[in-house]
């Protein structure tokens, strides 16, 4: 009930409840630690794809790779919460957090949406200061502060403007797609965009991203970086339905973006915190996706709004997988400079080789879906390269963006392979490698996610059917990284 308006009782909220039982009940606490419980809680939420049918095509693809990484952090959250913080009060906030951003894409009408995404900045609040709340870490709840200020503020400001403006009414009863809303007094929309932009860490409201994602818990920073900033995005792309001021939108998308594009490289580039690549590398692709819906509010072109969702499926996927190998670094040789590291592959081949294919999908290399993410966006835009400066200056700064990734990329990666020492093998933790299994699931998964999306047709659109086209390429490709995977672990591997 709300403000008197029954809500309808439909399969989609039948779905979503199961969902959200089967994750609590496997969270009970006499079951929390056993393999019943990672069981129940993937379940809960494969269960959740049966609501794809019931949303758009881009809430389709945003659960789908929420549900991937969501499997994957079930026993990886158990393990290293276990192991770094001798509890498991980490897991269910973990698993309400995923929970409530999926329910946020299932929402169907805008009352449902604004009271998931409320509960989601809430929870994400408590991930981020948990190390402080916990006692481990005082500064968390500085980071959690800025968060809350210059992420969820801004944000509800937009989403209070578009109920106000629809009326709570229509809001409980018009599904989102379907209303329009009248935005185009400058001003308001201004508004909307920033608030939907500071979600995604787009300058000049990006800085709150790099504290709280460095300083969260691994399997926290792998939904946030991963899957809570596709928020700003899915608001910005309902966005484009309504009724907006273009040349409003001009100076506050395109500027914005432009300028964090570039800037989150190179920030990414110079960064000795390991975490702290991760999470500017996440400001940088968002502000690629960010000028994709720009180029969809400028052209009407269903096609930037495809590559933005393969492009956002890929993000989700490498981006969750890294933060997540991030942790077990962390918890296996107590240290995050890339400096003092170098030396995992000796220790975990499996994990580099996960890391490996996990950074090859970031540099949008086959036969990974970041691949796939890569040519549809040079694509998609060069199409039009004729038509405006416009769509040349966002092609040069997305090749910038590119050449940057490559930077900070390689430096990522000398977190596992340098011809480094292991400092003292006492030191090591050797609990956490029973958290590589669940980051080189989400490597495999890219993988797969890449032979779905060209085999079935389904999200094909009329001016680019490329992918269908490009599956001997896949498949070669494929065989060339399984040709080369075993050398490479024999290489990286010495005797325990």
């Amino acid at each position: 009930m709300v403000w008197g308006i029954v809500m309808p009782i439909e399969e989609r909220l039948i779905i979503m409840a199961i969902s959200g039982l089967l994750v609590l009940a496997g969270n009970f606490p006499p079951i929390r630690e056993s393999k019943l419980s990672v069981t129940l809680r993937s379940i809960g939420y494969i269960v959740l794809l049966l609501n794809i049918p019931h949303v758009d095509i881009v809430s389709s693809i945003l659960i789908l790779g929420g549900v991937s990484i969501s499997v994957s952090l079930t026993g990886f959250s158990l393990h290293y919460s276990k192991i770094k913080y001798e509890t498991t009060s980490l897991v269910v906030l973990i698993d309400i957090f995923a929970l409530a951003i999926l329910f946020t894409f299932s929402s169907k009408f805008l009352i449902e949406l604004i009271t998931f995404w409320l509960l989601t900045e809430l929870l994400g609040f408590f991930l981020i200061a948990y190390d402080s709340i916990i006692g481990v870490r005082r500064e968390a709840m500085n980071s959690a502060l800025k968060y809350l200020l210059f992420s969820m503020i801004p944000t509800d400001v937009a989403l209070f403007i578009l109920l106000a403006l629809t009326g709570f009414n229509k809001a409980a009863r018009i599904p989102i797609h379907d209303l329009f809303v009248n935005v185009d007094s400058p001003i308001l929309t201004a508004l909307v965009i920033i608030g939907f932009f500071s979600k995604a860490a787009i300058f000049p409201l990006h800085f709150w991203l790099p504290d709280a994602h460095s300083i969260a818990p691994a399997p926290a920073s792998s939904l946030l970086s991963g899957l809570m900033v596709k928020m700003g995005i899915y608001g910005l792309y309902l966005v484009t339905k309504f009724n907006i001021n273009k040349e409003a939108a001009f100076l506050t998308l395109f500027i914005p973006a432009s300028i964090t594009a570039i800037y989150g490289g190179l920030q990414a580039s110079i960064q000795h915190d390991i975490k702290r690549i991760l999470a500017y590398s996440t400001t940088s692709h968002m502000a690629v996706m960010v000028l994709l819906l720009f180029l969809y509010m400028l052209l009407g072109d269903k096609i930037f709004v495809y590559t933005l969702m393969i492009y956002a499926l890929a993000h989700i996927i490498y981006k969750a997988g890294l933060f997540a190998d991030s942790g077990l670094v962390e918890v296996l040789t107590h240290e995050r400079v890339v400096g003092r590291l170098g030396y995992v592959s000796r220790i975990v081949p499996l994990e580099t080789l996960a890391v490996i294919l996990l950074t090859l999908s970031m540099l949008g290399m086959p036969p990974t879906v970041g691949f796939l993410a890569k040519l549809l966006l040079f694509t998609s835009i060069s199409h039009y390269l004729t038509y405006s400066w416009i769509y040349l200056a966002i092609l040069l700064i997305i090749s910038i963006e590119i050449s940057l990734t490559v930077l900070y990329s390689v430096r990522y990666l000398k977190v596992h392979i340098t011809s480094k020492d292991i400092i003292n093998l006492k030191k090591l933790n050797l609990k956490a490698l029973t958290m590589k299994y669940y980051v080189a699931l989400m490597a495999l998964i890219s993988i797969i996610i890449t032979f779905t999306l060209s085999i079935f047709e389904t999200l094909y659109v009329e001016e680019i059917k490329l992918l269908g086209e490009i599956i001997p390429v896949l498949y070669v490709s494929l065989a060339m990284l399984l040709f080369i995977s075993l050398p490479l672990y024999e290489l990286f591997r010495v005797e325990k």
